[in-house]
Parts: C-alpha cells; structure tokens; sequence
C-alpha cells in the first residue's frame, strides 16, 4: 500500500477519534447549557466509548478487510447524520445518540487500525497516528473553545465534527479497497488469546479506563482549582499540546527498549500529576499537572503497539489495542460517574487513583517473561 491510502486510513480514524479529545469541552457544554448532569457526563462519555471500542473489537475479529471503500466511506456518511441527530436532544436521549455515533466510529477507527497492524513498522506508524490525532484535537478544540461554542454552543461542535465526518467518507474513495491477512498463530499457542498478551491488553484497559475517568471530568475539576470556563478550555488546548510532544517523544525511541518496564515508569508519573490536580494548591499548579498528564497520556499510547506486537509475534493481539484503549475509555468514566453521583467532583480522582494501580500491576506482571521481537506482517493491498 502507498503512503497516500495509508494516510487517508490515519485520517479517517483521526476524525473517528476527535471525540475522545474533545469529550471535556463538548459533554462540559451541555452540562452548562442543561443538557446533561455531572452524573450523565460520565454515563454519555461511557456509551459513546463503549458502543466505540467493541465495534472496533468486532470490526477486527470478524469483518474482512475487503470493499473497505464503500464499507468505510458508509460508515463515516452514518457517522455524520447521526451526529446531527442529537442537535435537539438533551438528558438520556442525548447520551444514546451519542452511543450510536460510537458504532459508526468503531467501523471508522478499523481502518486505521488494519493499515497500522499490517504495515512494516507498526509502533512507528501508531506514534504517527497518535501525533495527527492529538495535533487535529489541539485545532478543534482551540477553535470550539474560542470561537464556535462561545457563538454557536455546543450544537456548533456537533455541525462541525459532521461536516468532518462527511469529508472522511469522500476521502475514503481513495484508500485501500482490500487488505492482506495476518499471518495464523502457532500450533502451540496458548489458546486464541495467551496469557501475556491478555495481561498486556488488560493493562492497556486499565490504563486508558485511568485517563480518561479524570479527562472527561476536567471542566468541572478546572473550575474547582478556580480557572474560568474560558480559561479551562484553553487548558485543554494546552494540554492537548503536550501530548502531542508526548507522541512524538514515544515515537523517537520506539524499539529502543522493552515497552512494559517504560509503561511502569509512566504510571509513576502519572501518580505525580494525578496528586497535583487533586491538591491543586493553586490554578496554575493544576494547569502544570493537568499538560504533564497530557503529555503522558500520549506518551504511552504508541508503547502500548510496541508493548502487543513483543508478547504476540503474529499481531493478531495488536488489532485488539484500539478495542481494549476504547473500552478502558469508557469503563472509567462509567465507573466515576457511578460513584460520584452527586458527590464533589474530586471523589474522581480516588476512582483514578485505583485504576492507575491495577494498571501497573498488570504491566508489570508481563515484564516477568522475556519479551519477543515481533515479526513485520506484509500488507498488499489491490488498487
């Protein structure tokens, strides 16, 4: 495959996951405007992700990579109608139109995932990807925060990211229409999915269930620490900055050193930055805690192609990673929203503290074992 097809899958699955960088301003929004409640924020950030990450999961195990044109090209059609569909929602209604917008970006994000994992140098082409991904949310959500909300409100975002979506499905006339296999697992696997790559993927969830369980709470955790709506915006823009030196930096030294015992380290200082956000002693301390935690967030992100493709040499793990990061996305903001209820929003980050440890424990139970170096799936793909 070409560099142009591979670059219209990266950013058809850009666009499928702009949502999850922007969930802070847009879900905050219809807080503001009476939409949602502090509790349904969570619930609304869980079925997007959820519906999101098994499609995702599902589009890898049983769609075959072939007529990805019109199956791709649809499915970012239906992603744009149905975001337009939640114009003149609000409450429940709202939080299941944004669940059916996860479905459509599912499909969309398989064919970013498919070229990553069969391309020759996956942890690079996933720290490209994570790098364009935050580089498109920086934009977006700069220009939500400082022109489109402000002037239009939250429905502004949503004609938006539509128009997007549109956009990605005509480009999808020019991306692979097919795919080739990867290669089948050993005679003596340890059963469809071994251990080791189901610690590594368990690891991931609990990861990204960490994350995303402070991230979608941001707005309110930022008017907490005493900046303005205005102000905690331009922190995300900010935020979503660092992590895009933070993808970069991964990329830099992809396959330099084994990923788990990095991935540890990472947890360590992503205790730091959890620690500052919750004592927040003043606004710009917050914000310091809130673009290392950025920058972390991406910063692991490719290790985690890097970690799959050591414990399981024929990648068929690896198409698994968008699945586990997107339901890990979805499991933490369900399970805060859960738990805080009506409570102060800062109970948060106790439910983020836990995570973050069960994530640990699984990356470094998977250091016990030598790791792999994984062999290049070649991918041919028809015109």
């Amino acid at each position: 495959m070409g560099l142009p097809q591979q670059t219209t899958c990266l950013m058809i699955g850009v666009v499928a996951l702009l949502i999850a960088g922007l969930q802070p301003l847009i879900l905050g929004g219809w807080a503001h405007e009476g939409r949602l409640s502090e509790a349904e924020i969570g619930l609304a950030a869980m079925g997007e992700l959820l519906a999101l990450g098994i499609t995702t999961s599902l589009a890898a195990a049983f769609l075959k990579p072939t007529h990805m044109r019109i199956k791709v090209g649809l499915a970012c059609v239906g992603h744009g109608v149905i975001t337009l569909a939640g114009l003149s929602l609000s409450s429940i209604w709202l939080a299941a139109d944004r669940a059916v917008s996860g479905v459509f970006e599912g499909l969309m994000l398989w064919a970013a995932i498919s070229m990553i994992v069969r391309s020759r140098s996956a942890e690079r082409w996933a720290g490209v990807f994570a790098t364009a991904q935050t580089l498109a949310q920086m934009m977006v959500s700069a220009a939500l925060a400082l022109w489109i909300i402000p002037l239009h409100g939250v429905n502004g975002a949503l004609f938006l990211l539509a128009a997007l979506s549109v956009g990605a499905g005509l480009a999808a006339i020019t991306g692979p229409n097919r795919m080739a296999p990867l290669p089948k697992a050993a005679k003596d696997a340890d059963g469809p999915l071994s251990i080791r790559p189901a610690l590594g993927l368990a690891g991931i969830f609990l990861s990204m269930a960490f994350i995303v369980s402070a991230w979608v709470y941001l707005d309110p955790l930022a008017r907490r620490a005493g900046l303005s709506g205005e102000m905690a915006g331009l922190m995300v823009s900010l935020a979503l900055g660092a992590q895009v030196v933070g993808s970069l930096t991964a990329t830099a030294i992809s396959g330099r050193w084994p990923a788990a015992p990095i991935l540890v380290g990472v947890a360590g200082l992503q205790a730091l930055a959890l620690i500052g956000m919750g004592l927040a002693p003043t606004a710009m301390v917050f914000a310091g805690c809130v673009i290392l935690f950025g920058f972390l967030w991406m910063f692991a992100i490719p290790l985690h192609a890097a970690l799959m493709i050591e414990l399981d040499p024929t990648r068929r793990a690896a198409l698994q990673i968008g699945a586990a990061q997107l339901l890990g996305s979805s499991f933490g903001p369900l399970t805060a929203g859960l738990i805080l209820g009506d409570k102060p929003v800062a109970n948060v980050l106790f439910v983020s503290a836990g995570l973050l440890v069960l994530s640990t424990l699984m990356f470094a139970a998977v250091m016990t074992n030598r790791s792999r170096k994984a062999p290049a799936a070649k991918m041919q793909l028809d015109a």
